[in-house]
């Protein structure tokens, strides 16, 4: 399916879009565009039926901050690909807050990690299709590093079974706070073969608008 549409992209974020890196690590800048291009991504490959047993989990520390953040912009993005006909393909649920895919059975599901009880909620998901083999950490900054390894222990077992296709990654998008976050420490500050690092800013965003640009340049 996703080879019967045309979509555009930022250049700058084509090494990243195409990574199967374990760890696919997003900062930018405010307007850089990553979450928009993030969406974009993920939206078309769990339109594609080559990811057939892909599921997705986005998180941000509250689960009501991501309504309002990666759920819009994932809707956003099935709304730009797909058209009117959007319906016939991506069933959208804003009462229980999922995404899915009728073509592929991909789900996108929603969490959040500020409660023992919302970390519960995630160490029991499981769907009805394939397994979890994405998450997006939307505004990961915000997450502890013990958040995180919670997180990542949720991706493992074997995926041959369901599709040779499937592979196993945590993206996180941000922007940068603080040059003592441990994000930087675990990701940027050494070569990890399982990690691909990425650094955007307004600059390289084509869709941004002239006056938001000046705007960022005063």
């Amino acid at each position: 399916m996703a080879n019967e549409i045309s979509v555009s992209f930022n250049p700058t974020f084509r090494e990243a879009n195409a990574s199967r890196a374990r760890y696919r690590i997003l900062m930018g800048s405010a307007g850089s565009g990553k979450s928009y291009n993030t969406a974009q991504d993920y939206i078309l490959k769990l339109s594609d039926r080559r990811f057939c047993g892909a599921n997705l989990m986005v998180v941000r520390k509250t689960e009501a901050s991501a309504r309002t953040s990666a759920f819009a912009e994932l809707c956003g993005a099935v709304k730009r690909i797909f058209g009117a006909r959007f319906g016939e393909i991506w069933q959208i649920s804003e009462d229980r807050l999922f995404l899915e895919c009728a073509a592929t059975g991909g789900r996108i599901i929603f969490r959040g990690v500020c409660s023992d009880a919302q970390r519960e909620r995630i160490k029991s998901v499981s769907f009805s299709s394939g397994k979890l083999t994405w998450i997006w950490i939307e505004e990961a900054t915000e997450l502890s590093e013990a958040d995180f390894d919670m997180l990542d222990d949720r991706l493992r077992g074997a995926l041959g079974g369901i599709n040779p296709n499937l592979y196993y990654q945590i993206t996180m998008t941000f922007n940068p706070v603080s040059a003592t976050h441990w994000i930087k420490a675990r990701y940027f500050d050494k070569s990890d073969p399982d990690v691909l690092t990425h650094h955007s800013t307004y600059r390289t965003n084509r869709f941004i608008d002239p006056a938001y640009s000046r705007r960022m340049e005063r």
